[in-house]
């Protein structure tokens, strides 16, 4: 019972904090941009966050009740969870993004720029904006002679050279770390390494600050 209880609060104080987070932002009168909302990864996933909170709540209700028989309050939840945890982990991701609280008029691709299972860390509202990711990608190596899955660290778009990057880490080796400019999106996206040496310095540099 008290594991139950545990997993419930959990799941309480993570997603109907974000959903609250996030909804109540977007659509205050605060907000600064109807055209920035509406490219806001998680607005498509309202009403799955909206029913999850329901069954949460329900199930809080049902654990707490006097008369409580033996079942598993908990399988719900963790149905619905396991079912829309893609979705469910945006609106998260987006309630915690530092576009929703910028009062900047933006000089970045902003929620246009980002992809499932991102949120913008840092922006200097000028320069340089740095997104973090949860997302995998393969690329393949000449060396091994096959594909290789990298975790995707950071996404960095830059004004001062007009680009993206995007720093990689194996999966299997972290001390295997690649660097390269991107082309938008992650599906038919170039990788081009960067030749230029202080550009290079410079980029490194931002991620190593984020």
């Amino acid at each position: 019972m008290g594991n139950e209880k545990e997993y419930l609060s959990k799941m309480n104080d993570t997603y109907v904090k974000a959903h609250g987070d996030l909804f109540l932002k977007i659509y205050s009168n605060e907000f600064r941009d109807d055209t920035l909302k509406n490219k806001v990864k998680a607005l498509k996933f309202e009403k799955i966050s909206l029913e999850f909170i329901d069954i949460i709540d329900k199930s809080i209700k049902a654990s707490n009740k006097l008369m409580h028989f033996v079942v598993d309050d908990t399988k719900e939840v963790s149905d619905y969870y396991k079912k829309y945890r893609g979705q469910l982990d945006q609106v998260q991701n987006c309630s915690k993004c530092e576009c929703i609280d910028c009062a900047y008029e933006c000089n970045f691709s902003s929620c246009g720029n980002c992809l499932s299972g991102c949120r913008v860390k840092t922006c200097d509202k000028k320069e340089n904006c740095i997104i973090e990711s949860t997302k995998t990608l393969e690329l393949y190596d000449d060396n091994k002679e096959r594909n290789v899955e990298f975790e995707i660290l950071a996404i960095v778009e830059s004004k001062s050279y007009d680009k993206k990057y995007i720093l990689l880490q194996e999966k299997e080796n972290e001390d295997n770390k690649q660097m390269y400019i991107m082309t938008d999106g992650l599906s038919d996206t170039e990788y081009i390494n960067i030749e230029n040496e202080e550009e290079l310095e410079n980029i490194a540099g931002l991620f190593m600050e984020s």
